[in-house]
């Protein structure tokens, strides 16, 4: 399930790494509604996913000055997924009481909260990013364990997506699934593109994902669990959101 939230913006500037700020607010907003499904979503999920994802904030009008966005006023969309009902249930209801989002010190007041209509699922299905897709693989260095953020161009990175994938199919259902599932970046767009990479900072740590179309092939059963939960890795930080691009 999916929500749509529509905000005005009158004026006002925020950090442009809001990623963690917004996932506080999630969290925040779950506890107000249900503090014990929020206690087991935080601190242990399904198997240590947590299972929804958010997109970045879309403003009508907007500019980047330095590590700060200049938000003008008109109107601002969010968009907010989850396979779990429980959570888009409990979450509704907090916008309902509480119509409004909140980043640093600046409030958004909500216009409008939409539960978005299914889409019809398919074997082959085109996606856009409504944020970075995070793919990576743990690498030693001086000791330490690292993640080494991969891009389509690693030959790693398809596998590594699906596997992903996979995991939280199960640790949601409590079964394997074992439907075909196959990537297909947009290279004309890569290639034109250049540079699709973008470095977002979480706290103290800087996360490397990737914004590219792309299609995917396979179980359609899969391919909605993605589009729900989000691809690739930290999804309940506000990556790996999609946008159906069009049906074949």
């Amino acid at each position: 399930m999916r929500l749509r939230v529509t905000f005005k913006t009158q004026g006002g500037v925020i950090p442009i790494n809001y990623q963690y700020q917004l996932c506080s607010f999630v969290y925040r907003r779950l506890k107000e509604e249900d503090e014990t499904f929020t206690s087991f979503l935080h601190d242990r999920g399904y198997k240590g996913f947590k299972l929804f994802t958010f997109s970045q904030l879309f403003f009508d009008t907007h500019s980047v000055r330095g590590d700060r966005i200049l938000i003008g006023e008109g109107k601002g969309r969010w968009y907010i997924s989850s396979c779990n009902e429980e959570f888009v249930r409990n979450f509704f209801s907090a916008l309902l009481e509480k119509p409004f989002l909140e980043i640093e010190t600046v409030r958004f007041e909500i216009e409008e909260i939409s539960i978005l209509p299914e889409p019809e699922f398919s074997s082959e299905m085109s996606f856009v990013m409504l944020s970075p897709l995070v793919v990576s693989v743990p690498v030693e260095k001086d000791g330490k364990l690292l993640h080494k953020f991969l891009t389509p161009e690693d030959e790693r990175f398809e596998e590594i997506l699906r596997q992903n994938l996979l995991k939280k199919y199960e640790a949601f259902y409590g079964e394997k699934a074992f439907g075909e599932f196959q990537v297909r970046p947009d290279w004309d767009y890569i290639n034109r593109k250049g540079k699709i990479t973008k470095l977002v900072r979480i706290k103290d740590i800087f996360v490397k994902g990737t914004v590219f179309p792309f299609s995917v092939v396979g179980d359609p059963k899969l391919i909605k669990f993605g589009y729900d939960v989000g691809f690739g890795e930290k999804n309940s930080l506000g990556f790996g959101m999609v946008e159906i691009a069009s049906k074949r």
